[in-house]
C-alpha cells in the first residue's frame, strides 16, 4: 500500500498483470473485500489477459515447463482453477486429457483420452 501510495502522491502508476494478481491470491488468500480496496487505489492500473497477450506468455514460458517442470504439462493451478471457475459459471462440463487436475470440484470432467 505504501508503494501505491507514493505512486499516487506523485503522478506514478503501479501496473499489476491480471496473472501476478492471481498467483499473489493464491499465496495469500486474502479476503474479496481487501483486493477492492487494492484494486480501487487510482494509481493502480490492471494489465488484463487477452487472447493475444495470453499466447505470447504461453510462448514464454513454454521453454521452462518443457525443460524444468513444475508439474505435468495441462494442469497448472491457475489454468485448472480459471477451467473450473468458468465450467461451474456456464454450467457447463470439462474435456480434457489430464481428469485428475478436475477432481474434487463439484462439476462433470470427461476425459478426451
Amino acid at each position: 500500500m505504501q508503494v501505491l501510495d507514493e505512486a499516487s502522491d506523485d503522478g506514478y502508476f503501479v501496473v499489476v498483470p491480471t496473472l501476478a494478481i492471481a498467483e499473489a491470491q493464491a499465496v495469500i488468500g486474502a479476503a474479496s473485500d481487501h483486493w477492492y480496496h487494492v484494486l480501487s487505489v487510482p494509481a493502480l492500473r490492471i494489465l488484463d489477459l487477452s487472447a493475444p497477450v495470453a499466447i505470447e506468455v504461453g510462448r514464454i514460458a513454454g521453454p521452462r515447463l518443457r525443460n524444468h517442470p513444475v508439474q505435468a504439462p495441462l494442469i497448472g493451478p491457475l489454468m485448472t482453477a480459471q477451467v473450473l471457475y468458468e465450467a461451474k459459471m456456464l454450467s457447463a462440463a470439462i474435456g480434457t486429457t489430464v481428469p485428475e487436475a478436475y477432481g474434487g470440484h463439484e462439476v462433470a470432467v470427461h476425459s478426451l483420452n
